[in-house]
C-alpha cells in the first residue's frame, strides 16, 4: 500500500495578511510551533519517505528557521525526490475564484472555486499515485485552503498539530467581533 504523509502548510505572513488584513501577535510564535511539531515528527520516519510533493507556494515561504522549504531540504539531502504536485496554472485559477468569491459572492462563482479545487485535487492524486511505489512513503505540503478527497487505495496520515485553516478562522470571527489578536 502506499502511505502519503499529508501536512495542510502553515499560512506564511503574507497569505496571512491577505485573507485577514491583520497579524495577529501570536502568528510568529504559532507559526514556528507549527512547523516544528511537523519537523520533529517527520525526523523520526524521514528514512521511510522516498517523496516530497510540494505545491505551488512552499518555497515562497519567508526565511524562517521552520517551514516546509527548510524541511524538504532537509530531505532532499538524505536522496528524497521532490515533486510538484499542483499545477500552478490550476491554483491561479483556483485563486482568483477564491477571490472573487470575496468580493462578489455567488452561487456561480462558488461552484466554479469547487471545480477548481476538485481539478487540484484530482491533479495531486494522480501525481502521486505515478511516482509512488506500492509500499512507499511521500509527504504533501499543501495549501491548507485546498482541501483534496484522498482515494480509499492511499493510506493518509495527517500530519499537523491544528489545522491552519482553522487558526485564520479563528482570528477572522475575532476581528469581525472587534477583540484584538
Amino acid at each position: 500500500m502506499k502511505t502519503l504523509v499529508y501536512v495542510p502548510r502553515m499560512f506564511t505572513r503574507d497569505e496571512f495578511q491577505k485573507l485577514v488584513m491583520r497579524i495577529p501577535d501570536d502568528f510568529d510564535s504559532t507559526r514556528d510551533e507549527f512547523w516544528k511539531y511537523v519537523s520533529d515528527r517527520l525526523r523520526v520516519i524521514a528514512s521511510k519517505i522516498r517523496w516530497v510533493y510540494t505545491d505551488s507556494d512552499t518555497h515562497k515561504e519567508e526565511a524562517s528557521k521552520v517551514g516546509a522549504s527548510t524541511i524538504v531540504a532537509g530531505l532532499v539531502t538524505t536522496g528524497v525526490k521532490v515533486q510538484a504536485a499542483v499545477n500552478p496554472i490550476h491554483a491561479a485559477e483556483a485563486e482568483a475564484w477564491r477571490e472573487m468569491a470575496g468580493t462578489s459572492p455567488s452561487q456561480v462563482v462558488r461552484e466554479m472555486y469547487d471545480e477548481s479545487v476538485d481539478e487540484i485535487g484530482r491533479h495531486v492524486v494522480d501525481i502521486v499515485d505515478q511516482t509512488l511505489e506500492d509500499g512507499e512513503m511521500g509527504v504533501l505540503f499543501l495549501n491548507p485552503l485546498l482541501k483534496i478527497s484522498f482515494p480509499e487505495k492511499l493510506r493518509v496520515i495527517r500530519l499537523f498539530p491544528f489545522d491552519p485553516q482553522d487558526y485564520l478562522t479563528r482570528h477572522r470571527v475575532m476581528l469581525t467581533q472587534g477583540h484584538s489578536t
